[in-house]
């Protein structure tokens, strides 16, 4: 009798960060589908398939895991710029901020809880302003650069401080009026801002 040789499926362990990142992606998960009501152990640990060892192993705690959370979602806001060219530094923010793989439904959902909870929880408005400062920072340092080149005045804090403004509130007017949303539109909103306080920006064709 020929036996039929068993096929051996090799099994890698995950790395300690995929598991941070997917206890992350499943928090997010979580906040999109029900708030802080639904961001609980027992939630995450049900979108995840984890166990609640797994989680305390990885996190000091909830609120620790909340604040890993925000600083994923925020991550993207504060790396250093991929070019030293400040009107493509602009246009990396703009696009970034209206990509389809973060500008979604449940993002914003999620968003709206912790824009929610940081006006409570101390530990949590510290990590915001501290990243609210350095994306802030990085749009004023690109108009700065701008107005220089152009011999003009330009007041970058307000600018910039306008400019966040205007992309929450957009993403906010998707959430509230979807149906008469283009995300196409929301982009060039962001740019003619920029047009009219002298920053132009060529607008991306993705």
């Amino acid at each position: 009798m020929i036996k039929t040789p068993v096929k051996v499926i090799a099994y890698r362990r995950k790395s300690a960060q995929q598991r941070r990142q997917e206890l992350i992606q499943a928090g997010i998960i979580c906040l999109g589908k029900g708030g802080m009501s639904a961001f609980t152990i027992d939630q995450i640990c049900k979108q995840a398939g984890v166990s609640r060892g797994l989680i305390n192993h990885h996190f000091k705690s909830k609120e620790d895991l909340l604040n890993c959370i925000y600083a994923d979602m925020t991550d993207h806001l504060v790396q250093d710029p991929k070019t030293d060219e400040p009107h493509q530094q602009l246009a990396e923010i703009i696009e970034t901020s209206f990509d389809e793989r973060s500008f979604n439904r449940s993002n914003l959902r999620a968003w709206l809880s912790i824009w929610g909870e940081v006006a409570t929880n101390k530990t949590l408005n510290s990590l915001h302003q501290k990243r609210y400062c350095l994306y802030k920072k990085r749009i004023a340092n690109a108009l700065t650069s701008i107005a220089r080149k152009n011999n003009s005045e330009l007041d970058a804090d307000s600018v910039a401080r306008q400019l966040i403004a205007l992309i929450d509130g957009l993403w906010l007017e998707y959430c509230l009026h979807s149906a008469d949303f283009s995300l196409a539109a929301a982009r060039v909103d962001c740019y003619r801002f920029l047009q009219s306080h002298g920053a132009t920006v060529k607008l991306s064709q993705q």
